[in-house]
């Protein structure tokens, strides 16, 4: 089969696909839609409520960097690992224990969904977008919130053949708000090569701070 053969079988499989769609809720249960094969984005809509907001004002007052990136097991021990480790690096507010408390529930909800063997926690303070390019992550899903600052970019699916990734940064894109917690679901997802979800990390304003949490898959 050569080069352009192999391209136009690719495509007329593309075209079969159905169009991949975002899920948006304010009930946690729509995190489950990224089971279904035409989903890539599943939203749960929140409130963090007035602990965590008055610990995040303390934090960005103090000036504090946070910075983790661990692996926990998914046994029994998932909660109290995870708090173990998340107390090493957050200062010692009003409030952090509601931090921690919300935190542990989206790991263990993250378990709940994919059983990982392991999950990669990622929590940093950041004063920069880590990808500022519109991109798709070639891994099965990622679950993603904001605890201050901008949450996430996203793309809905092009409907008129037009590249999924565009090549320059478009004016028109939609934006998880902060405190919602989104599943992106990726290219390494089964069945789901070429649909990832295309993302980007908003910028961050000069003299402002981004509390970003990131849960993968680390098998």
């Amino acid at each position: 089969m050569n080069a352009a053969t192999q391209e136009a079988a690719t495509n007329a499989v593309l075209a079969q696909q159905p169009q991949r769609i975002a899920r948006i809720n304010d009930q946690a249960e729509v995190l489950g839609e990224i089971y279904q094969p035409e989903v890539n984005l599943a939203v749960w809509q929140r409130n963090l409520g007035m602990e965590i907001e008055h610990y995040m004002a303390q934090l960005a007052a103090s000036d504090r960097q946070v910075n983790l990136r661990c692996l926990v097991g998914t046994g029994e021990e998932i909660r109290e690992e995870t708090t173990t480790q998340l107390n090493r690096v957050l200062p010692d507010f009003d409030g952090r224990e509601a931090l921690v408390d919300n935190i542990c529930e989206l790991v263990e909800m993250y378990q709940c969904l994919f059983e990982p063997e392991q999950i990669g926690i990622r929590l940093a303070t950041l004063q920069r977008a880590m990808c500022p390019k519109f991109h798709v992550d070639y891994l099965p899903a990622r679950m993603v919130t904001t605890y201050s600052g901008a949450g996430t970019h996203w793309l809905p699916e092009p409907e008129d053949g037009n590249p999924r990734i565009p090549a320059t940064e478009p004016e028109q894109f939609e934006q998880i708000t902060t405190g919602d917690v989104a599943l992106l679901k990726g290219d390494g997802w089964f069945e789901n090569e070429g649909f990832g979800v295309v993302h980007r990390s908003p910028p961050v304003a000069e003299g402002e701070t981004r509390m970003f949490l990131s849960l993968d898959f680390a098998d």
